[in-house]
């Protein structure tokens, strides 16, 4: 009787410990907040005026709310230009997917308003050169677009020499916006799941003629060196974009691959980027993060560095 009630007691005992493990999870479940993705607009509009009245200041702004696309799945190519795009109809706002440059251009854009509506306008002309709306001004090349147009509008600047110092080297590249849009095809013209395979051809080919009209690009892009990466850290500030530089190759049309967010918490720096591999809007150490590319054969040269400017918009964007 005895060692019957000792096997009875030890399983209820078991019983006990993984109800009780089971309840603290679902207890730590509750209390993890909702993230972007998982919330309705409304929802979103609130937190974002929430997170402006409780901080005051852009850098954590960016910390806060890039957090919260934490999970966010990735994919690639998940905003265009809405309904009335010629080529990409996917939607011109969305928080249910991302990718690296959506990431980056949303979190901005979000840090900079606190009312939804005005970041949303924000947003498109973070996006898009000047803030007209087509699939022509869309900040596609970091290099040529995204980068020199943002600086100019004011929303960035590069601080890679405040941080690199005289060690900053540069990266060049001749750019060819005419061979990438001459390289498109059926699968780039998105949104049109009721089109017909003749009317998608239709638009492929006012792409491509579309690309005609672009002129070679010279891309000059600073960066701070990977091996000087570790010695620097102290002097890349919370919050600010990193642009991946790689060897110019050829056959690849452009020379930034990637484009992330530096987070520093718990005393150690961290890449928070969308993750074609991870499939997700996720953190990763930033020495692991860059120890990844150690066998790649894209060589991996440095890291260009942007920081989010807080300002009034220009007159140019009004």
């Amino acid at each position: 009787m005895n060692l019957v009630y000792s096997i009875q007691q030890n399983h209820s005992m078991r019983y006990a410990t993984v109800f009780l493990a089971f309840a603290l999870c679902a207890a730590a479940q509750d209390r993890e907040p909702k993230r972007f993705f998982q919330m309705t607009e409304a929802e979103i509009a609130a937190t974002l005026k929430d997170l402006h009245d409780h901080n005051p200041s852009l850098q954590t702004r960016i910390e806060a709310l890039s957090e919260l696309f934490i999970g966010t799945p990735y994919r690639l190519g998940p905003l265009g230009e809405g309904d009335g795009g010629e080529f990409d109809r996917e939607p011109l706002v969305g928080f249910k997917e991302a990718d690296c440059t959506t990431l980056v251009e949303q979190v901005t854009a979000l840090s900079l308003k606190p009312d939804l509506e005005d970041a949303i306008r924000t947003l498109q002309r973070i996006r898009y050169r000047k803030g007209k709306i087509s699939y022509k001004e869309r900040n596609h090349f970091p290099e040529i677009d995204w980068v020199p147009n943002n600086i100019a509008a004011g929303y960035v600047k590069d601080i890679t020499r405040d941080a690199a110092g005289d060690k900053t080297a540069t990266a060049r590249k001749l750019i060819s916006k005419k061979n990438w849009y001459a390289n498109k095809t059926l699968d780039d013209i998105q949104g049109f799941a009721q089109a017909s395979v003749e009317e998608k051809q239709k638009r492929l080919e006012r792409l491509k003629t579309l690309g005609k009209g672009f002129k070679d690009e010279n891309a000059s892009v600073p960066y701070a060196p990977i091996d000087i990466i570790p010695e620097i850290l102290e002097k890349i500030p919370s919050g600010t974009i990193a642009n991946v530089v790689r060897e110019d190759k050829p056959d690849i049309p452009v020379l930034i691959s990637h484009q992330v967010l530096i987070i520093t918490k718990d005393n150690a720096q961290y890449v928070r980027h969308a993750s074609s591999s991870g499939k997700m809007v996720e953190d990763v150490l930033l020495r692991d993060y860059l120890s990844r590319y150690a066998a790649s054969s894209w060589k991996l040269l440095g890291l260009n560095l942007n920081q989010v400017l807080d300002r009034p918009l220009t007159s140019a964007y009004k």
